[in-house]
């Protein structure tokens, strides 16, 4: 009787550990959202004096924040009439690294007049978050980056939980290996480009999932999730069908030959490889003759010749890969990363890719070799047409959404991913140096807003210039996010290790 009712005890304690274990990867993941969210000052994401007055008038926000001034001068832009707090002025600190967000005056009660968006984007991102608006600018600038973040990841947990083993490890290893910093910085910002990072992967898995059998109910939660992803990524930025198309042809490439006449009669599939050529062609017949990628970029003509940008482009061009992993700055490009991430980060992007190429199918190596290149031909082909170079109007975080795309098809038809090959000793190193890198990359973003980077000490509660005048210090904030991300990679880690291929 006794020993019965142990083992029913024990079993009732072990039937309760994969319900601990997902609720504390959701809390982590939530820890990780709300450090970046708060780590940095309203209007401190890329363009957000554009993005942020475009929030406030989209449709779905309150009339009452913001009056129509009718067309600018410039396509793509409308005059409006917002609060002072949402004017270029809000990113008082920007383009001086020394300079802390103190100079913020967020409580003003004044009006100004700038522009917001007029089909230069989609407009779906602005129609979303305008919901949130409210006159606290603040407190609903912080509301959308936690949304934001939330939107992301469940639209990644949803997908890997609903593809097959291979996919869910390759992309477990991906998303945390790409993620450090820029990604995670996106994904908690008011800036278009993180839900279309986050679409792209999620479109990569679920179009691997639709060419795998699959019950009905299973199926059109799949298919479901694969549309949602889509409609979002090609509703926030015109450059996503780009994305979209590379994704999809990725997934081609990795499948037999004998399978591309099946998929290229996929009726979903081809859909999605529809909708994104409509909005190329959108784009391309528009006033965008890049086809939208880069949209919301300040456009240039410089007097250059095309071998003259070739050259200088060719031997810069690691820039625009390695960016998203320390290699430029965060926010207005004015955030400097500490070394130690970028020595972190992109080495084990590499390995990920190198071994994994070695390892792989033939499907697979056509897959990787596809995207590598488009992570070539994309700025070339952008920075060719007004003739600029690596760093002054493309920007790396432009290629993000193929970072782990590349790395999810290197890895997705190894012995790894099919749980054959155990790598316990190297992933904790590598969750070990990336929590490291998280950590530095975290606290260099809060320490240029805080004090300014002047400023090296520790602690980010000594002689600080800025923080909210709500919620947890910044010390704290410092704290959970570091915690959070390291926590999160473990269990990532250790769910690689004891799940095999089922």
């Amino acid at each position: 009787m006794m020993a019965d009712g142990g083992m029913v005890e024990i079993r009732g304690a072990r039937s309760l550990r994969p319900r601990w274990a997902a609720v504390s990867f959701v809390v982590s993941l939530l820890a990780v959202g709300i450090a970046w969210a708060l780590s940095s000052p309203v209007g401190s994401s890329p363009d957000d004096d554009f993005h942020l007055p475009s929030i406030w008038c989209a449709p779905t926000a309150p009339n009452d924040l913001c009056r129509d001034l009718g067309p600018s001068s410039r396509d793509g832009f409308r005059r409006v009439e917002v609060s002072a707090s949402l004017g270029p002025d809000v990113a008082c600190y920007r383009y001086q690294m020394f300079e802390s967000a103190g100079c913020q005056k967020l409580g003003s009660t004044d009006v100004i007049e700038t522009t917001a968006n007029d089909d230069l984007y989609p407009g779906g991102y602005y129609f979303l978050m305008g919901a949130f608006a409210r006159e606290g600018v603040a407190q609903s600038v912080v509301l959308m980056r936690l949304i934001n973040f939330a939107l992301c990841a469940a639209l990644l947990v949803a997908s890997a939980l609903l593809a097959p083993a291979r996919i869910r490890r390759s992309a477990a290893v991906a998303l945390v290996v790409t993620s450090v910093p820029m990604t995670l910085f996106l994904y908690s910002s008011t800036n278009p480009s993180g839900v279309v990072i986050a679409s792209t992967s999620a479109v990569w898995m679920m179009l691997h999932v639709l060419l795998v059998p699959a019950e009905r109910r299973t199926r059109a939660m799949q298919v479901g999730l694969l549309v949602v992803a889509a409609v979002l990524a090609l509703t926030s930025r015109s450059d996503a069908g780009v994305f979209l198309v590379i994704a999809a042809v990725a997934v081609a490439f990795s499948q037999p030959r004998e399978r591309l006449k099946e998929i290229a009669s996929h009726r979903v599939i081809m859909i999605l490889m529809a909708a994104s050529a409509v909005f190329i062609a959108m784009a391309l017949i528009s006033r965008f003759p890049d086809a939208g990628i880069g949209i919301g970029m300040q456009k240039a003509d410089y007097d250059r010749s095309l071998g003259e940008v070739f050259f200088y482009n060719f031997i810069n061009l690691p820039l625009m890969w390695t960016g998203g992993l320390g290699g430029q700055g965060l926010g207005w490009l004015d955030t400097p990363i500490p070394h130690i991430v970028t020595f972190v980060a992109v080495p084990l992007v590499v390995v990920a890719i190198a071994l994994g190429y070695r390892d792989a199918s033939t499907g697979g190596r056509r897959s990787v070799a596809w995207t590598l290149g488009m992570l070539a031909v994309v700025p070339f082909y952008v920075m060719a047409i007004d003739r600029s170079l690596v760093g002054e109007i493309f920007q790396a975080r432009y290629l993000l959404p193929l970072l782990p795309i590349a790395v999810m098809c290197a890895l997705e038809s190894t012995r790894f991913s099919r749980g054959e090959v155990s790598l316990r000793s190297a992933s904790t190193v590598a969750v070990v140096a990336l929590s490291i890198a998280h950590a530095a990359a975290l606290l260099a973003n809060m320490r240029r807003y805080v004090t300014g980077v002047e400023v090296r000490v520790l602690d980010l509660d000594s002689n600080r210039e800025w923080w909210w005048p709500w919620g947890p210090s910044a010390n704290v904030v410092l704290l959970i996010g570091t915690v959070g991300f390291a926590v999160a990679a473990w269990q990532i880690t250790r769910w690689l290790e004891t799940r095999g291929s089922g």
